[in-house]
C-alpha cells in the first residue's frame, strides 16, 4: 500500500499493488524458520571479507558496488580506466574475523545483471597490511573506480551497444508516454522531490525498466499533493500495463478518473480503459519482460596441504674449558592436510513491488591430521525482503554487520523504513556469534540514515546497547558521515560509550583522484582493541562469569578493570599514487602506528606498549606490458620499531598466455633483526595456475616454498615449508 506520508491516509484502490496475503505469510514463516534454525545451530562461524557484489543500471552505465565485511582503506588500482581485469589494492583498518580470512572468496552478480560475466575474487594471501582484490569483467571494458565509504568500492562501467541491446532488445517498441503538463518550476522541498521522481520515472519508462518506474512513481504519490501528482497517477497505470498487470492498471486508471475527471489526461485514460475492457488479465499492451526466480553462486572444493622440516643447530660453550660443541636436530612432518568444501548460494525473486533474497554461505573443512577435528563455518544464512513502494526492508538470519555500531558476525534481524525521500529509520537486534569467555550476548539498536543529501553527503546516527546476560556489556552512541563525488571521498566513524566515558572508535579517511593521474589517500584511526566491553574484564580471570565478577567487586570496579586491560590503537597513514606512463604507475605509502600497553592485573602480566612503528612502502605496477593481459607488481617495504626492524620485497606477475589459462608466479623476501642480535631471513617463491575448463568450471592450483633462517648467537633454525592447494569451482 502507498501511504500518504504526511496525512496518514491511503487510497483504497492502491491496494492493487499489494502482494497476495498468502505469499506474504509464507515469506514471514520462512524467515521465522530460518532464524530459529540458526538460533539452534552449534557450528562455528567465520565472517568473510567480501560481503556482497551488486550491479545496478545507471543510464548507459553499470555500477558495480563491492561491499566489504570489514573497514578498509582504498589505496590504488590497475589498470586505471580500461581492461578486462582490474586489481584493487587496499588495507584493512579494523582487525576482526573478516580480516583474518585466509581462504579464497568469490562473488558473482545475478545472471540477468548488466555484467553477467563479472567475477570478483579475493585470492589467498599471506598476512600483511596490503591486500588485493581481482575484478574480472569477462571482456575488455572502460570504467572508473572510486571508494564510496569505508566499506564500499564502486566501479562505473560503460556499457557497450551489444550489452545495452541485451538488456533492452532493439525490437522493443518505444513507449508512447503522455506529455508532462507541469510547467511551473518547483518551489518547495516537496515539489523538488516530486520533480526529481517524475524525471526518474520517465527515464525508467523510456529504457523499459517498468519495475523501477513503478517504484519511483509510488514514492512520488506518497508525497503530499503537488503539481506532479496527477501526471504520476496516469503514468503508474501505463507502467502497470507494460508489466502485464492489467487488473492493477485498471485500478490505477479508475482512481485517476475519480481524482481528475476532466482534461486531456482523463480522455487518454478513458481510451486506455476501453482497451483494457477487452484485454485479458496478465497481457501487456507491448512486449514486457518480468524477472522470475533466479539463483546464482558457486560450489567448490580445495585440498590444502603443507609440510615442514626444521633443522636446529645449537652451539654450546663449556665455561670451564671454553670448548664448544655443536648439536644438530632435525624435525619434519605434515602441518596441514584438509579438504575444504565451500557453498555460496543466492536465490532471488522480485517484481514491481517486492524484492526478496535468500543467501547461504558455508565452508566445511575435513582435517586429516592426527588429533585434529573437522570444522564447519557458516558465514551467512539470511532471508531479506524489501517492499519497494514504502521502502520497507528486513533481513533475518546470520549476517555480517556493516554499520550502525554492530560488531562482527551475528544472528538476528535488521529492518529499515524509508519514511521520506533520502531518509530512513532502522532497527537491529541479535546475538553476536562470537561467545568470548563462554558469555552469551544480545544487543539491540536503532538508527536514522540519510542518503544523497545535496547529491554528495550521506550518513547516519546510531545507538546500540549490548547485554551480557542481564548485565549491560556496552553502549554505543555515534555517527557515520560520508562524502563522495567523481574525484573525492571522505568517510568518518565515531563511536562513544557513555558508560565507560570513553571513545571506542574515531576514524576519518579520504581519497582524492586528480585528473593528472595522481591519487592521494589518508587515514587517521583511533580505536580500542578489542572493542571496549564489560566482558573484557574476564581477561584477568576467564574461569568466572561476568555476573560473578560483578558480584565480587561491583559494577564500577569491573568497568574500570575492563578499561584498564583494553589497549588503545592509533594509526595514521598517507599514500600517493602517480600514473607515470600509460603502462606504469608508482605508489608510495607511509604508515605510523602504536598500541598502548596494559599494567599487570592479577594473573594477567603487564603488556608493554609497542612504541611508534613506522612503515614505508614503495610499489611499482605495470600493466599491458605484453599481449598476455599481464599485470606486474613490484613492492618494497621497510619497517622500523622499538623492538625490531624489518625489510620486505615482493614480486607478483599475472599473465594470460592462453585465453582460458592464468599464470601467476610470485616471489617474496623478508628480513627482520632486533637489538639482541637475532635475525630472521625468509624467501618464498610460488606459482599459481587457473584454468577455465568450461564456461563455469574452473580448476586452480598453487604451490609455494618457504625457506627461512632464524639466527641468534647460540641457536640457528633452518626451516623449509611446502604449501600447496588444488581444487575446482563450479559457478552456478
Amino acid at each position: 500500500m502507498r501511504d500518504a506520508v504526511d496525512t496518514g491516509i491511503a487510497h483504497p484502490a492502491h491496494q492493487a499493488g499489494l502482494r497476495s496475503p498468502r505469499l506474504s505469510r509464507l515469506m514471514f514463516r520462512f524467515a521465522l524458520v530460518l532464524t530459529a534454525a540458526l538460533a539452534l545451530t552449534t557450528i562455528d562461524a567465520s565472517a568473510q571479507l567480501v560481503d556482497s557484489v551488486d550491479v545496478t543500471r545507471d543510464g548507459s552505465n553499470a555500477v558495480v558496488r563491492i561491499r566489504f565485511g570489514a573497514l578498509i582503506q582504498y589505496l590504488r588500482h590497475v589498470p586505471v580506466s580500461e581492461g578486462k581485469v582490474v586489481q584493487v589494492y587496499f588495507q584493512i583498518t579494523a582487525r576482526d574475523e573478516a580480516s583474518a580470512s585466509r581462504q579464497e572468496e568469490q562473488r558473482r552478480p545475478p545472471p540477468n545483471s548488466p555484467l553477467p560475466g563479472l567475477i570478483v575474487t579475493y585470492p589467498v594471501q599471506q598476512p600483511g597490511l596490503q591486500r588485493r582484490l581481482d575484478v574480472d569483467f569477462g571482456s575488455n571494458v572502460q570504467f572508473t573506480l572510486r571508494p564510496e565509504d569505508g566499506r564500499t568500492i564502486a566501479i562505473v562501467v560503460a556499457l557497450t551497444d551489444q550489452q545495452l541491446a541485451r538488456i533492452a532488445p532493439p525490437e522493443a517498441r518505444p513507449i508512447a508516454l503522455p506529455p508532462s503538463e507541469v510547467t511551473p518550476p518547483p518551489q518547495t522541498d516537496v515539489e523538488r522531490d516530486a520533480a526529481q521522481l517524475a524525471r526518474d520515472s520517465r527515464a525508467a519508462m523510456e529504457r523499459r525498466d517498468f519495475e523501477q518506474a513503478v517504484g519511483a512513481l509510488n514514492r512520488l504519490l506518497n508525497l503530499p499533493p503537488n503539481p506532479w501528482s496527477q501526471e504520476a497517477q496516469e503514468m503508474v497505470g501505463y507502467a502497470r500495463l507494460q508489466l502485464g498487470e492489467a487488473t492493477k492498471a485498471r485500478a490505477e486508471f479508475d482512481l485517476y478518473l475519480k481524482l481528475y475527471p476532466e482534461g486531456p489526461g482523463a480522455a487518454r485514460v478513458r481510451q486506455q480503459l476501453a482497451v483494457l475492457a477487452i484485454l485479458p488479465d496478465g497481457a501487456p499492451s507491448t512486449a514486457a519482460r518480468r524477472e522470475g526466480p533466479t539463483y546464482w553462486g558457486s560450489v567448490s572444493q580445495y585440498y590444502y596441504g603443507g609440510q615442514q622440516r626444521t633443522k636446529t643447530t645449537t652451539t654450546i660453550t663449556t665455561p670451564a674449558t671454553g670448548a664448544t660443541t655443536i648439536d644438530t636436530a632435525t624435525l619434519s612432518g605434515t602441518e596441514q592436510s584438509q579438504l575444504v568444501t565451500n557453498i555460496d548460494l543466492t536465490g532471488r525473486f522480485r517484481d514491481a513491488v517486492w524484492d526478496n533474497r535468500v543467501v547461504v554461505r558455508d565452508s566445511y573443512a575435513a582435517n586429516f591430521l592426527k588429533d585434529s577435528t573437522n570444522d564447519n563455518r557458516l558465514s551467512a544464512a539470511y532471508f531479506e525482503t524489501m517492499y519497494q513502494p514504502s521502502q520497507l526492508f528486513g533481513r533475518f538470519g546470520r549476517q555480517q554487520a556493516t554499520s550502525n555500531g554492530v560488531l562482527g558476525l551475528f544472528d538476528g534481524a535488521v529492518g529499515a523504513w524509508g519514511f521520506a525521500r533520502n531518509w530512513r529509520v532502522g532497527a537491529v537486534a541479535g546475538q553476536p556469534v562470537d561467545t568470548t569467555f563462554g558469555t552469551t550476548k544480545t544487543f539491540y539498536g536503532a538508527s536514522v540514515e540519510a542518503d544523497n543529501l545535496g547529491d554528495r553527503w550521506s550518513g547516519n546516527l546510531f545507538a546500540i546497547r549490548q547485554m551480557a546476560g542481564s548485565i549491560e556489556d556496552r553502549v554505543g552512541l555515534g555517527f557515520e558521515a560520508r562524502y563522495f563525488d567523481s574525484e573525492r571521498s571522505v568517510y568518518s566513524l565515531f563511536d562513544y560509550d557513555p558508560t565507560f566515558h570513553s571513545t571506542n572508535v574515531a576514524i576519518v579517511q579520504g581519497n582524492w583522484q586528480i585528473a593528472t593521474g595522481t591519487s592521494l589517500s589518508a587515514l587517521y584511526d583511533y580505536r580500542r582493541a578489542p572493542t571496549l566491553q564489560l566482558t573484557n574484564a574476564l581477561i584477568v580471570d576467564p574461569t568466572v562469569s561476568i555476573s560473578t565478577m560483578v558480584q565480587r567487586i561491583g559494577l564500577a570496579a569491573t568497568r574500570d578493570l575492563a578499561k584498564t586491560v583494553t589497549p588503545a590503537s592509533r594509526v595514521a597513514f598517507v599514500g600517493l599514487t602517480q600514473q607515470i606512463s600509460p603502462t606504469w604507475q608508482l605508489g608510495f605509502d607511509v604508515r605510523w602506528s602504536s598500541l598502548s600497553g596494559t599494567p599487570a592485573v592479577l594473573t594477567q602480566p603487564a603488556i608493554p606498549a609497542t612504541g611508534n612503528i613506522y612503515t614505508y612502502n614503495v610499489q611499482a605496477i605495470g600493466n599491458s606490458l605484453t599481449k598476455w593481459q599481464d599485470i606486474l607488481v613490484v613492492n618494497a617495504s621497510w619497517l622500523t620499531a622499538k623492538t625490531y626492524d624489518a625489510q620486505q620485497a615482493t614480486l607478483d606477475y599475472r599473465f594470460t598466455p592462453w585465453p582460458d589459462i592464468v599464470v601467476e608466479p610470485l616471489l617474496r623476501w623478508y628480513r627482520q633483526t632486533d637489538p639482541q642480535g637475532t635475525s630472521l631471513t625468509r624467501v618464498s617463491p610460488g606459482l599459481k595456475l587457473t584454468w577455465r575448463v568450461k564456461d563455469r568450471l574452473w580448476l586452480e592450483a598453487e604451490f609455494d616454498v618457504e625457506r627461512s633462517r632464524a639466527h641468534s648467537p647460540v641457536i640457528v633454525d633452518d626451516v623449509t615449508r611446502h604449501f600447496y592447494y588444488v581444487g575446482w569451482r563450479l559457478d552456478l
